[in-house]
């Protein structure tokens, strides 16, 4: 099942979610053959046919590939549409929720107001390739390492939902591979539904963003290396870390 006609399916009216809601769907990419090697948890997930569809990305959800970063947002004329929750007046709120990640003395925040928009941040820090990611619907945030066998990779959506069998999305929240976020509330419950599918440009294989592992393709059964985080206002974490610096949303990072 793809994004859009989960969506109709849970809400009734895709136009009232934000991150799913621009554009129509992109044609599958040319030439992609669909996954294979599924997982044998696959099948007991939502759909289980996820592994036969090649990549089909919404124009709305466009994943961060080149990040910029600034001390703050002063200045910016910033889309209104990275304005909501906390996230108003000028520059970025110290009200405002963000994802916090430090790597190797180097501290940076990524505004869920961004994430609820772009899901997937394909980023540096530290000298080390990261992995920022988030789904809306399920409220679920996840940082890893973007490596794909070793090697540093980009990340993009796959246009693809897919829900995990209720127990090992609950084991991976208690595992500490993924943690519940709120744009509008930071801290939250993490919900078990039809969840965010990766895809790298490496091998084309699927990851699941709740499980933080591979579930189609040459990679399948595969777990990303996870990376601490923190869900805390932006005002927090500059306290905490007076060195760091924030994303800052596109225009000014460039996306898919």
């Amino acid at each position: 099942m793809n994004r859009r006609a989960f969506l109709g399916l849970l809400t009734g009216a895709t136009a009232s979610l934000a991150g799913c809601t621009e554009g129509a769907v992109r044609p599958p990419i040319a030439g992609f053959p669909a996954p294979e090697n599924p997982d044998p948890i696959v099948q007991h997930g939502v759909p289980g046919s996820v592994c036969g569809d090649p990549p089909n990305p919404f124009i709305g959800i466009k994943a961060i590939l080149e990040p910029a970063v600034g001390p703050n947002w002063n200045g910016l004329a910033v889309a209104e549409k990275y304005r909501f929750g906390y996230e108003v007046g000028p520059g970025l709120s110290a009200d405002g929720y963000v994802v916090g990640v430090e790597r190797n003395g180097e501290a940076r925040a990524y505004a869920l107001s961004i994430l609820w928009w772009h899901e997937v941040i394909n980023d540096t820090l530290g000298g080390d390739p990261v992995l920022v990611t988030y789904c809306p619907i399920c409220q679920s945030g996840m940082v890893a390492e973007r490596r794909v066998d070793g090697e540093e990779a980009l990340f993009q959506v796959s246009g693809h939902l897919w829900q995990p069998p209720a127990v090992y999305g609950y084991a991976s929240v208690e595992e500490g591979r993924t943690f519940g976020a709120s744009a509008s509330s930071g801290e939250a419950e993490v919900r078990n539904s039809g969840n965010l599918v990766l895809y790298d440009e490496a091998t084309g294989s699927y990851w699941s963003q709740i499980l933080a592992k591979a579930i189609c393709g040459p990679e399948s059964g595969e777990r990303m290396e996870i990376l601490p985080s923190t869900v805390t206002t932006w005002g927090a974490w500059r306290r905490e870390h007076p060195d760091t610096d924030a994303l800052l949303p596109p225009p000014w990072s460039k996306t898919a």
